[in-house]
């Protein structure tokens, strides 16, 4: 029976989780509506793409922004702030006349969450101890951001069916203002930070997004326009913002990426590990959606029943991977959910027009899900572990970031693989050719997931517990020093 100190930061771990919760879902609730938001508005399909573009890319590309001005403002103050600033913006993309006006608040959508994430991140980090409880805390936010995808997909398809396109952005705003509510009660107060100084790295934030949006404007295009030179002028300039970013960052007063960053390679491993397991798991979702609702004729909601093997997973394996984390480190976990993810991917590579839902997708898809219970809590604690207080807030937004860059790359890459191999007469629509896509794009996924298993196996270390978290110690990524307890909770 847990104890009435237990149940304070419990609750918060629940609460803080419903923040990629919140961002994970609204993705997937619009991507849903993208065809009744392009014919309500008049928006050509292009543009209503960009609806889900621009929020994903932009997250993805201001987090390190978010988690920098969490080491400078506080936390829960950015928390309550940036929940109440994506109801307005939710409220505002529900009630947008035209094209022009609903992608502003999709920006501003987008701003919001590349501060709530982070700010949510690093409550939990100052508010969990390490050890078991940091574990089981990692594992309901990493089963959260899934669950959200998937409820996304879910709520998206009734919304969308009953209500109207409109209720995939107002359905946030009630979410968004009773976590805001609760936050208020239940967060801890902000630890002091330090003197005010320099503002933070702005312009290399901006960089960053013009970086990741020519390098996914470049990928997809790959497809319809092929490796020709204005694919290459687009390539050039990604790597031109992305080279001007990591100069800002040497010589920024306040870089995104402090020094101390850099030089920790457990940070560095992790966060590119993220990057690997996004990029090959995310398009997991999208490809299993195209093949049950093109192939089987599936409704889009009962696609979305379909796939929750995906995120359920972490139901079933989610305490063996705290386990093991706690005696063996993080390597052989990532190794193991490597080993999962990677089958699983590789079967529905086989996929075919004639595979049934329980015989071609329902083994990969369960899979797929059983890893990602080891793959995100194995990086995400070896990212966030041996981070100094000072910039417990920067290694939140590198985590997060990771995570969006990986699954906007990787969906990009699935897109690209899909399109280029479903081209012909018969267009993407005729079942065969559009099986010779998924099919393509899940061995691109299996790769990726090569990669993963190529960053644990070198860049992760296998370690037993007491050499990470020694006993009475609490690792600097609670924002703590060693001798002091975790941040009281209210409630």
């Amino acid at each position: 029976m847990p104890s009435t100190e237990q149940l304070g930061p419990r609750r918060v771990v629940v609460l803080v989780s419903l923040a990629p919760l919140l961002a994970n879902a609204d993705a997937g609730l619009v991507i849903l509506a993208l065809p009744d938001i392009q014919h309500g508005l008049g928006m050509s399909l292009a543009g209503a793409h960009w609806v889900t573009n621009l929020y994903v890319l932009l997250i993805g590309g201001l987090q390190l922004l978010g988690g920098r001005l969490c080491d400078r403002a506080g936390s829960r103050r950015l928390l309550l702030a940036s929940l109440a600033a994506f109801a307005v913006a939710s409220a505002f993309c529900g009630a947008a006349p035209n094209g022009p006006v609903l992608l502003l608040a999709r920006a501003g959508q987008a701003v919001a969450a590349a501060v709530m994430v982070p700010a949510a991140m690093c409550i939990l980090l100052t508010c969990v101890a390490a050890g078991p409880e940091r574990r089981r805390a990692l594992a309901l936010w990493a089963a959260s951001g899934g669950i959200g995808s998937v409820a996304g997909v879910l709520g998206g398809g009734l919304a969308v069916s009953q209500l109207g396109w409109r209720w995939a952005f107002l359905l946030n705003v009630p979410v968004a203002l009773a976590a805001l509510v609760a936050a208020r009660r239940l967060c801890p107060p902000d630890l002091p930070t330090r003197a005010r100084g320099s503002a933070p790295d702005v312009p290399g934030a901006l960089f960053l997004v013009g970086s990741l949006l020519a390098l996914v404007y470049a990928l997809v295009g790959t497809a319809d326009r092929g490796l020709g030179p204005a694919t290459w002028a687009v390539f050039a300039v990604s790597g031109l913002l992305a080279a001007l970013f990591l100069r800002r960052q040497a010589r920024a007063a306040e870089p995104l990426l402090p020094v101390v960053l850099l030089r920790s390679r457990s940070l560095g491993a992790g966060a590119l590990g993220i990057v690997f397991v996004a990029a090959a798991t995310g398009p997991v979702v999208f490809l299993g959606s195209v093949y049950l609702q093109e192939v089987h004729g599936y409704a889009a909601w009962v696609a979305g029943c379909a796939l929750l093997p995906v995120v359920g997973g972490v139901i079933v394996v989610g305490r063996v991977c705290s386990r093991m984390l706690g005696r063996l480190g993080p390597r052989v976990p990532c190794l193991t959910g490597c080993a999962l993810s990677g089958s699983g991917l590789l079967l529905l590579t086989q996929v075919s027009p004639t595979s049934s839902y329980a015989a071609g997708l329902l083994p990969g898809l369960a899979l797929v899900g059983a890893g990602l219970p080891f793959l995100w809590m194995a990086c995400e604690i070896a990212a966030v572990s041996g981070v100094s207080r000072c910039a417990v807030g920067a290694a939140a937004g590198v985590v997060q970031c990771a995570g969006q860059i990986g699954a906007a790359v990787g969906l990009a890459l699935a897109v690209s693989a899909y399109g280029a191999a479903g081209r012909g007469s018969g267009g993407p629509a005729d079942p065969v050719l559009l099986t010779t896509g998924l099919s393509r794009a899940f061995w691109v996924c299996a790769a990726l997931m090569a990669c993963a298993a190529l960053t644990a196996r070198f860049g992760l270390r296998a370690v037993r517990r007491e050499a990470v978290e020694p006993a009475g110690y609490a690792p600097s990524s609670t924002g703590l020093a060693s001798d002091q307890p975790p941040v009281p909770v209210r409630g």
